[in-house]
């Protein structure tokens, strides 16, 4: 995959910089991606956004939940994924996590 725009961060002060940034102009279906190797500060940067977009002071790691979501605005959620063990889409299907998900968008 080829990437649309490199962001250089080089300390935890610009990536909590970057996070608040984000928070403040994502908006109710947008989605972001993140991709990278252990300890580059993903998890980092979006317990950062979802701290400033729902004002939870404890935000965990998903890692071994694979998700989590976070109550928004007006009864949306956030959903905050980590798919570090899964090798193939078709392993978060058989998982079922978005199940909730697509009963909320399509019933």
């Amino acid at each position: 995959m080829n990437s649309f725009l490199d962001i250089i961060i080089n300390t935890k002060s610009e990536m909590k910089k970057f996070g608040t940034f984000l928070s403040e102009i994502l908006m109710v279906g947008d989605v972001i991606t993140l991709n990278g190797g252990l300890g580059v500060g993903k998890t980092y940067l979006s317990k950062t956004i979802i701290k400033k977009m729902t004002n939870i002071k404890e935000v965990p790691s998903p890692t071994f939940n694979l998700a989590l979501s976070y109550p928004y605005k007006d009864n949306y959620e956030i959903y905050h994924c980590d798919f570090y063990r899964i090798n193939k889409f078709e392993e978060v299907e058989e998982i079922g996590i978005f199940e909730d998900l697509k009963k909320k968008l399509f019933y």
